[in-house]
C-alpha cells in the first residue's frame, strides 16, 4: 500500500473517533434530582425521568409522586422530583384510618390533612420526621361534651381521648357499682353526652314481729262456745336483711337476702268447751214475749262481747261474774254465745225479775 493511502485511512479513522466522542459528550446532561425534599445534581445520559431514577437506584412505588412522569423526556437543566409515600396508621378521636402520605414531618402531615388547630393532642412531636417504613399517629381534637354527673349538667370543652379520660380530667371517681352512658374506653366525639349514674347497694337489717301459734285443747267441762286462754301468746322477733339498691338517691330495688329469728314466739294455749248447753228451765219459758233485744241494746248496744269501763259488767246483759255463775254460767260472760247469754238472762229474770237491770229493765216490756 502506498504511503499516501495509508495516511488517508489513518485520518479517516481519527476523524471517526473524534466525532463519536464529541457526540457522546454532547448527549450527556445535568438534571436536578430532588428526593423527599433533598436536591442534588445528577449527570446522566438517560432520556426519561424513569431512566434517571433507575440509574440512581430509585424504584418508585405505586403511592410515590414523581414529577414529571416516569415516561417524560428530560433535558439538560431539568428537575425531577420524587416524593416517596409513607404508610401511616392514623387514629383521630379513636377512629383509625390506614393511609399513605408524602409529608415529611408530623407538622407537614397535619397541614396536608387540614388539622391546623393549636390545641390538638398528638402522640408525636410536630417536628418529628415521618420514617419511610411508616408510623402510628394519634390525634385528639378539641370537642364539646355534655357531662351529667352528681345532679349537675354542663358542657365541657376537652381534648380527652376517651370517656374515662374525661372523667379523670374532671376529677369524677366511679365506684364499682356506678354506671356510665359511655364505656370508659369509648372514644369521645363532638356533641356527645356522658352521663354518670350513681348506684349504691347496701344490706339493711329490719326487725319484724313473728306471730305466735294458737294451740286449742278440748275442755269437756266447759260449754260449747266457751274459750279460755290458759297461756297467753307472745309475739317473737326476727331480723330480715334487705339488699337495697339506690340509684341517684332513689331506691330502685329491694331484695330479701336473709332472715334470722332473734326471739322465738310463745304459743298461746286455749281450752275450747265441748259440753252441750243445758236446756232452758221451765221458768224461762214463762218469760217468753219479753223484749230481750231491747234490754240488750240498752245495756250493751246488743254486743255479746261488751265489757263495762270498769270491767265488772260483761256481755249483752252486763252480768257480773258472780251473777253469771249463780245462774249456771262458767268462765267469762262476754266469751259466751249470744244464745247462752239470753238463756241465762231469762233464768235470772225468772228468779229475780226485771229489777236485776235497774236502768234498763223496763225495756223488757216495751
Amino acid at each position: 500500500m502506498r504511503r499516501t493511502l495509508k495516511l488517508s485511512l489513518f485520518v479517516l479513522v481519527l476523524l471517526g473517533l473524534v466525532g463519536g466522542s464529541a457526540a457522546y459528550f454532547l448527549a450527556q446532561k445535568t438534571v436536578t434530582l430532588t428526593v423527599d425534599g433533598q436536591a442534588r445534581e445528577v449527570d446522566t445520559y438517560a432520556d426519561t425521568a424513569g431512566e434517571v431514577l433507575a440509574d440512581e437506584g430509585l424504584d418508585p412505588a405505586s403511592h410515590d409522586v414523581v414529577l414529571p412522569g416516569l415516561d417524560s423526556v428530560v433535558g439538560d437543566g431539568d428537575t425531577i422530583v420524587l416524593n416517596r409515600a409513607r404508610p401511616l396508621a392514623l387514629t383521630v378521636d379513636g377512629v383509625r384510618t390506614d393511609l399513605y402520605t408524602t409529608a415529611l414531618s408530623v407538622d407537614g402531615l397535619l397541614d396536608e390533612l387540614g388539622y391546623r388547630a393549636e390545641d390538638l393532642v398528638l402522640s408525636a412531636s410536630r417536628a418529628e420526621r415521618l420514617p419511610l417504613d411508616g408510623m402510628d399517629l394519634a390525634i385528639t381534637t378539641s370537642k364539646d361534651v355534655t357531662l351529667v354527673a352528681d345532679g349537675q349538667q354542663r358542657v365541657v370543652t376537652t381534648t380527652a381521648a376517651t370517656a374515662g379520660d374525661l372523667l379523670a380530667e374532671q376529677g369524677i371517681a366511679l365506684s364499682e357499682t356506678d354506671r356510665t352512658s359511655l364505656y370508659p374506653a369509648q372514644p369521645l366525639l363532638d356533641q356527645m353526652v356522658l352521663q354518670v349514674t350513681r348506684v349504691q347497694v347496701a344490706d339493711v337489717p329490719e326487725v319484724q314481729s313473728v306471730d305466735y301459734r294458737t294451740v286449742e285443747t278440748p275442755d269437756p267441762n266447759a260449754f260449747v262456745g266457751t274459750r279460755t286462754v290458759t297461756q297467753k301468746g307472745v309475739e317473737g322477733e326476727q331480723t330480715v336483711t334487705w339488699r337495697i339498691t339506690v340509684t341517684d338517691g332513689v331506691e330502685t330495688g329491694r331484695e330479701q337476702v336473709g332472715t334470722a329469728v332473734t326471739t322465738p314466739p310463745v304459743e298461746e294455749h286455749v281450752t275450747v268447751g265441748t259440753k252441750e248447753k243445758p236446756a232452758a228451765p221451765a221458768a224461762v219459758v214463762s218469760a217468753d214475749g219479753l223484749n230481750w233485744a231491747a234490754l240488750a241494746k240498752c245495756e250493751s248496744g246488743g254486743r255479746p262481747d261488751a265489757v263495762s269501763a270498769s270491767g265488772t259488767y260483761r256481755g249483752m246483759y252486763q252480768f257480773s261474774r258472780s251473777t253469771w255463775a249463780a245462774v249456771g254460767g262458767s268462765g267469762d260472760p262476754a266469751a259466751a254465745s249470744a244464745d247462752e247469754q239470753t238463756m241465762r238472762a231469762q233464768m235470772l229474770y225468772a228468779r229475780s225479775g226485771a229489777g236485776q237491770w235497774p236502768h234498763c229493765g223496763s225495756r223488757l216490756f216495751g
